[in-house]
């Protein structure tokens, strides 16, 4: 396991619980979340949450009545997300809580979920090991299961980082690393940023991993759209509630438009496991 973000994110805590319902911003990019993968969850579903961090997903998905495995590379949230799922009476719909990196999925059979999901941006922590990781969401699904992840998106971090205005993060970017991240996505550790090394996605990239590995009728996403970059106006704005029900429901509209992929601050993609005949006719189409 990468011992770096097993301790960053042990050390994280309980923020990680609260990162999601923080104000009006974060809620909505967890409302988007869900929404991405609503159509396609029914009870009694086994559902793998890799990356789980604090459980906030796994109990929607537990709520729903699927039957969830928590998978994450933190004991300390595993623990946590324990915590909240047993406050909220909703261990019988729990399969398991497993200590793991997203690389290896030994610890499941082959064919085992109808649903992975990966959110939260564990994708983008691996770095070159994106591949193993997403061939190993292909194993542990069934046929015609679903995945769904998002990632750390490079150009909506810099819209939000404009709208935060961080003078000193523009004026120094070889400091920063910022043309190191246009020009490959990857940001290195940094005395200065808490978070591990990264990797930050473009939409065409992140469509081209899950294609490469295999799955099919691909979708993108963002989060949030139209917000990114304008998290203290927006928290301002949704005081009034009118206010807030217009920009929700702008932000409900938006977020799935592929044309703005690459605005929001995560990027979202999910697809289906294909069968044998479905893989076959992808190699006939080159």
């Amino acid at each position: 396991m990468n011992n770096e973000v097993t301790n960053f994110y042990d050390q994280y805590a309980q923020r990680e619980w609260e990162r999601l319902d923080a104000d009006v911003y974060s809620r909505i990019m967890f409302m988007q979340h869900m929404d991405f993968v609503m159509e396609h969850i029914k009870p009694g579903m086994h559902v793998l949450d890799a990356g789980c961090g604090a459980g906030r997903y796994a109990i929607e998905f537990a709520k729903i009545g699927c039957n969830v495995t928590l998978f994450d590379i933190s004991g300390e949230q595993l623990s946590i997300a324990q915590e909240k799922i047993t406050e909220r009476d909703l261990s019988g719909n729990i399969s398991g809580y497993v200590q793991g990196d997203v690389r290896d999925l030994s610890v499941f059979a082959e064919s085992t979920f109808d649903m992975v999901i990966c959110y939260g941006a564990p994708l983008s922590y691996v770095l070159d090991g994106r591949d193993a990781a997403v061939a190993e969401f292909y194993r542990v699904l069934k046929s015609g299961g679903v995945v769904a992840a998002s990632v750390n998106n490079k150009w909506g971090i810099l819209r939000d980082l404009v709208g935060r205005q961080f003078q000193d993060f523009f004026n120094n970017p070889k400091y920063w690393y910022i043309h190191k991240v246009l020009d490959t996505g990857d940001l290195p550790k940094h005395e200065k940023i808490a978070q591990p090394a990264r990797h930050f996605f473009h939409a065409c990239e992140l469509k081209e991993l899950f294609a490469f590995g295999m799955f099919k009728e691909l979708q993108l996403a963002t989060s949030p759209s139209i917000i990114c970059g304008s998290r203290q106006q927006a928290n301002q704005l949704c005081e009034d509630e009118a206010a807030y029900s217009t920009i929700l429901d702008i932000e409900m509209r938006a977020y799935r438009n592929e044309a703005l992929a690459d605005s929001g601050e995560f990027l979202l993609v999910k697809g289906k496991k294909g069968d044998f005949y479905d893989i076959c006719s992808i190699y006939r189409c080159g």
